[in-house]
């Protein structure tokens, strides 16, 4: 369950609630497979029957299609019970924290839920990030501390947060695999020498200096990388029930976390290391000679920096040895992709910081307006494709109809006359409506993908086997397999959150018979060289499962600002102590309240002022150095709680207006005036599209000077606009207009590019429009099912029920200021949505006959109301229905000379035998 620490509070800390409340409550939450839970049910001997699982599904099915009545719509909701309790674990809840003082409380007293006290475990680094914190029952928390501190070496000094951030590993969701034969080797460093902006912090009252200089640094080659045999590799993906071997796995296990790229490690060691299998481990023996391994015996290398305390166990045969007592497994939290996508989509940080000109901004949104357009051309095919995504062929449909994706698009592809549907339209319409906006923020598509960000593992095998480490590639080359099959030699790489212009590195790419040997399994990743500085590049990036976007676009490649130097600072050092539980609820409340978005709104309003500013004036420069500043500030934010100390954040003179003081020097007066110029206090013009607030206050502005212009000029504001050569008057009242607008609307990038989206007519209103509407509702129905009239008026009455209730939520639920999807509140109405579904089917038991009546209140008695419930509930039922009433499908196909040409790609529609 989840809880809000307010609430809490309100019952004195003292709540009981059975599961019906918490869905009711929107506080059941739906939690992956991860080691706290399977810790949690082994530590109570209540691990999860599958036998049993599977028996009260199967008589829940037979009972969904069996005589409706009372008795069987309450056996029903009885089994129901009984499955939810079979799978829900009690003894593990979040708070999320209102605010400190109600933490310390709960900190020190804990919380009784349903009568047991709950107390606090831990909070992960995201989970600190949104103040929210786990809590353990006191039945089971000292055996689940006992068993997930797997016999580590409590005395080992640790920095709090960096133990807490460990212990979070634990929560993570993942895909349980075997464990495989590993070592554990040392990490590999290596210096390198750069030139960079180099950031040193002074008074939080005022700038920070900063120096072009260049720097020594040395580079953890590997950091958060180790290797996986193609061998392993297989065996772990017959495990995970794919049809391929993945590039890529991000592994986790008890304090291990990271990257592991396949790699021939056994046929290197042949070929490069004279068939010498012998290397050292990171351990050492009694006599503190290094404890050596045999790679014959090993198929996954581990480095030091992906077992976080490896120092805490004597031998990694004591760490395993820890592992199978305590019951602490392996697992994938995620792989690399059998395909890599061919598109992508940008976001404002990558755009405001190219140099591009009106050109290129028409250039780069031309994909993204050619293919919205195209969804609104009424071409069924065409927009099957935009629901389902590219490189179409029966494979993929057949996966797509068998997936939890949404049921209306399933339907849509089975009975392609339903894109005559009203629902139908209105949701294709919304979801183009949204892709517009967000296009304004930045999101538009371009050539490319996101991929994993692999360090050359040829490299990694010489510095495993003590050799002079120089892999295949040389400083500034770079290696991928996707890009090099599309014979492009030059890319730009960019990771998020990316701040400053040096951010963007363009990537030299090579190919010869030896990268094509040794990297054959890294059909995915983009491979960097192990002698750059390209790490420090990519803002802090590490090697383990760290994603970048490529792209092959000109407007990008030309737009990169190749002589901007990296930001860089001399980050403290955290101080290892052996963390008390105080220590961990303090490095808790200090990772509370991030100020990273602020600071990121901060640099997106510099690029926006940059624009209205002359690069030769002072405002400009001081300008460019506080965004550098803030770049820095973003990395002191998230070692803040590394150090366990406070940072510099946002300099008051850059947000705030300073009034003249006493006696000011004429040097003072300058500075203040200069500050005021260049205040960072006003979002850029685009962020309309992301802030509700900030839209209207924009629009009341525009709406007064509206009314102004008539009154003072006797033009509109936009016939004002328009007037190429101003007498004093008009220029000055303009300049009154831009200078107390609530936005900086100046030609920024991200502002051309919002405003180019904005001039677009994209003809979707018309989806809207049509003479006839589908109405063959009958077809979603089962037809062998008799009508009951008294039936469905207890159904509507449930149904009437439960509109109220959720009409009462929406408007007691408080607005967000942001215009963004808010996940936590789909799951809650997910979650709602389910347990309609089990009231309803109280009343009528029978499944189909139930859709039947959902579907006649719905599509015919009020053909108005909202039919998302109806797809929700019903959805793959409607699709089935419709499935029985055809024999094959037509299906866009992917063809080199077909005649429907989607994202640079050409489909022809194919008569498809039905899956």
């Amino acid at each position: 369950m989840k809880f809000e620490s307010d609430r809490l509070k309100k019952f004195n800390y003292d709540i009981s609630i059975n599961i019906d409340e918490a869905i009711d409550n929107k506080e059941l939450i739906a939690v992956f497979e991860n080691q706290l839970i399977d810790t949690i049910l082994d530590i109570t001997k209540r691990h999860i029957d599958v036998n049993r699982l599977k028996y009260l599904e199967k008589e829940i099915h037979k009972l969904k299609n069996s005589t409706s009545d009372d008795g069987n719509g309450e056996k029903l909701q009885d089994l129901q019970l009984k499955l939810n309790e079979l799978i829900y674990v009690p003894e593990y809840i979040t708070i999320e924290m209102s605010n400190k003082t109600q933490y310390k409380r709960l900190y020190s007293k804990g919380v009784l839920i349903n009568g047991v006290k709950y107390k606090r475990f831990n909070s992960s680094a995201s989970q600190a990030r949104v103040n929210t914190v786990l809590f353990i029952a006191e039945t089971v928390f000292d055996e689940l501390r006992y068993r997930t501190d797997n016999g580590r070496n409590k005395i080992v000094p640790i920095a709090p947060a960096k133990l807490n951030a460990y212990r979070g590993l634990y929560g993570s969701s993942r895909y349980k695999v075997t464990t495989p034969n590993f070592c554990v080797v040392k990490d590999f460093e290596s210096p390198t020498s750069f030139n960079v902006n180099f950031v040193t912090e002074t008074d939080y009252s005022e700038d920070d200096e900063i120096e072009e200089k260049s720097i020594t640094k040395m580079f953890n080659r590997f950091d958060g990388q180790g290797l996986i045999s193609p061998k392993q590799a297989e065996k772990w993906a017959k495990e995970l029930e794919i049809d391929y071997i993945p590039s890529q796995f991000c592994i986790r296990g008890s304090f291990l976390k990271g990257m592991l790229t396949v790699f021939d490690i056994h046929e290197w060691v042949e070929e490069f290391n004279e068939g010498n299998y012998i290397i050292e481990s990171i351990y050492k023996d009694d006599s503190d000679n290094p404890m050596l391994v045999d790679l014959r015996c090993v198929d996954v290398i581990i480095t030091e920096s992906q077992l976080k305390l490896w120092d805490s166990w004597s031998s990694v045969d004591h760490y395993r040895q820890c592992c199978v007592e305590n019951n602490m497994s392996w697992g994938i939290s995620i792989y690399a992709p059998k395909y890599d996508k061919t598109f992508f989509y940008q976001n404002y940080q990558f755009l405001q910081t190219l140099n591009l000109d009106d050109n290129d901004v028409a250039t780069i949104t031309d994909k993204f307006v050619k293919w919205i357009k195209g969804v609104t051309s009424e071409n069924v095919y065409y927009t099957m494709l935009f629901l389902v995504g590219m490189n179409a062929n029966e494979e993929k449909f057949n996966q797509f109809l068998n997936s939890k994706n949404a049921s209306w698009i399933k339907a849509l592809i089975v009975e392609p006359k339903l894109i005559k549907d009203k629902y139908i339209r209105n949701k294709i319409y919304n979801m183009l409506k949204k892709k517009i906006q967000n296009a304004s923020i930045g999101q538009i598509i371009v050539d490319g993908n996101f991929q994993v960000i692999v360090s050359d593992p040829f490299a990694m095998m010489e510095a495993v086997c003590g050799k002079e480490v120089k892999g295949l590639l040389a400083e500034d080359e770079h290696y991928s397999n996707y890009w090099n099959n599309l014979n492009i030699e030059e890319v730009v790489a960019s990771r998020s959150p990316l701040t400053y212009r040096s951010e963007h590195v363009l990537l030299k790419l090579i190919k010869n018979d030896d990268t094509e040997k040794w990297y054959k399994y890294c059909y995915s990743g983009i491979i960097l060289n192990a002698h750059g500085n390209e790490t420090d590049r990519f803002a802090g990036s590490d090697f383990d499962y760290d994603i970048i976007a490529t792209t092959s676009d000109k407007s990008v490649i030309k737009g990169v600002y190749r002589k901007e130097l990296p930001v860089v600072y001399e980050a403290p050092k955290p101080s290892k102590v052996i963390p008390t539980e105080n220590d961990l609820y303090n490095a808790d409340t200090f990772s509370f309240n991030s100020i990273i978005g602020g600071l990121t709104n901060k640099s997106t309003s510099g690029y926006a002022l940059l624009a209205n500013l002359s690069p030769e004036s002072e405002e400009y420069k001081v300008t460019l150095r506080r965004i550098k500043s803030i770049t820095k500030a973003q990395s002191a934010q998230i070692d803040k709680t590394k150090i366990g100390q406070e940072v510099k954040g946002i300099v008051p003179k850059w947000v705030k207006y300073q009034l003249p003081i006493k006696d000011e020097t004429e040097q003072e007066r300058y500075e203040r005036e200069l500050n005021n110029r260049i205040l960072l206090d006003k979002h850029p013009y685009f962020f309309m599209h992301l802030y509700s607030n900030t839209k209207k206050k924009y629009k009341d502005h525009v709406k007064k000077y509206e009314i102004l212009s008539l009154q003072r000029l006797g033009i509109t504001l936009t016939e004002l606009k328009s007037v190429k050569r101003m007498n004093d008057e008009q220029l000055n009242f303009i300049d009154e207009f831009y200078r107390k607008s609530p936005v900086i609307e100046s030609d920024c990038v991200m502002n051309k590019i919002c405003k180019r989206i904005e001039s677009v007519d994209f003809e979707i209103k018309k989806l809207l429009k049509l003479d006839e509407w589908f109405d063959d509702y009958e077809s979603f129905m089962n037809k062998d099912i008799k009508f009951n009239q008294d039936t469905y008026k207890k159904v509507k009455k449930k149904y009437s029920e439960f509109n109220s209730m959720i009409r009462n939520e929406m408007n007691n639920t408080q607005v967000s200021v942001k215009t963004t999807y808010d996940e936590s509140v789909a799951q809650d109405i997910n979650i709602v949505r389910e347990r309609l579904k089990v009231e309803l089917l109280g009343v009528c038991n029978n499944e189909k006959e139930l859709m039947n009546y959902v579907i006649h209140m719905i599509c015919v008695d009020n053909k108005t109301s909202n039919k998302d419930i109806m797809w929700s509930l019903f959805g793959d039922e409607i699709v089935d229905n419709l499935k029985s009433n055809k024999d094959y499908l037509y299906l866009p196909i992917q063809d080199e000379d077909g005649e429907i040409e989607y994202l640079n790609k050409k489909y022809t529609v194919r008569k498809v035998e039905l899956f």
